[in-house]
Formats: C-alpha cells, sequence, structure tokens
C-alpha cells in the first residue's frame, strides 16, 4: 500500500495540476518557483531523512530514491498550486493554516500506510515547524519573484 499511495499522491496532485494548468497562468515565475522549491526540499529531506536519519520513505534501503522522486515530481506541485490559490493578504493566515492542516493529514495517511516511517522525527512540533517554515518560504520567493518577474 506504500507504493500506491506514493504514486497515488504524486498522480493526484499532478491531475489537478495540469487541470488548472490552462485556467490558472502558469508562467516563467512559477517554473523558477518549483526549482526552486525542489531543490530547498531535496537538501531538507537528505539532511533530516537521509544524514540524520529520522525518518525514510517506504524502504530505508531505498528512501533517497523516493527523496528525489517527491522532492522533483510532488513538492514543486504543492508549491505551485499554493501560490496559485493564494488570496490576498488578508486571508494569506487563514489560507495557509488550512494548508498547513491539509499536509498534516496528507502525512498522518502516509505514516499510516507506511509510506513514510518515522524513526526520530515527531509530527508534533517538527511537522507543524517544518510546514510553516515551507510555506513562508514559498510565500517570500513567490513575493520575490513577483517583482523580478511579474505576471503580464
Amino acid at each position: 500500500m506504500d507504493k500506491y499511495f506514493f504514486y497515488g499522491t504524486i498522480a493526484v496532485f499532478l491531475t489537478f495540476f495540469l487541470a488548472l494548468f490552462r485556467k490558472k497562468k502558469f508562467g516563467i515565475r512559477h517554473a523558477v518557483l518549483m526549482i526552486a522549491y525542489s531543490l530547498y526540499n531535496l537538501i531538507f529531506e537528505i539532511v533530516f531523512g537521509e544524514i540524520l536519519g529520522l525518518y525514510y520513505y517506504i524502504d530505508k534501503a531505498c528512501s533517497l530514491v523516493y527523496i528525489v522522486i517527491s522532492s522533483v515530481f510532488l513538492y514543486p506541485l504543492i508549491a505551485v498550486l499554493y501560490v496559485f490559490f493564494l488570496p490576498g493578504r488578508g486571508k494569506v493566515f487563514l489560507f495557509t493554516s488550512g494548508c498547513i492542516i491539509a499536509m498534516l493529514v496528507l502525512e498522518t495517511v502516509s505514516l499510516y500506510t507506511r509510506t513514510i516511517v518515522l524513526t526520530g522525527w515527531k509530527v508534533l512540533p517538527w511537522s507543524v515547524i517544518a510546514y510553516i517554515a515551507s510555506f513562508a518560504l514559498v510565500y517570500v520567493i513567490n513575493g520575490l519573484l513577483l517583482r523580478i518577474l511579474p505576471d503580464s
């Protein structure tokens, strides 16, 4: 069930992204955001998962492969989908809080399916802190990119 959930999650997010691809304007800003977030996530996952050994994906021996796959094909999609639906300044906190809760639910299901196996990482408080930092980073990068590469 672990691999099915892993690849199924990627398929769902990719399908959702492709369905919105034409409706939402995808530009160079989004591509740069995806690359930047992919690199951030790859470093994060390697440090905490591989180097510190706080968790692994599916099979400890092959975890690095799943880290690379998720860092390239899953997490950048989540970042762009977050930006696609990002509301005005007044509602960003509520929207981001909802995204964090959704990510915690997704993480809980991935723990249940043993897609992610915790060996030292704690969902509370570390995942919450990591999601806050991650969405804040996406928000800041998007804001910087909007100044450099504004939507036409």
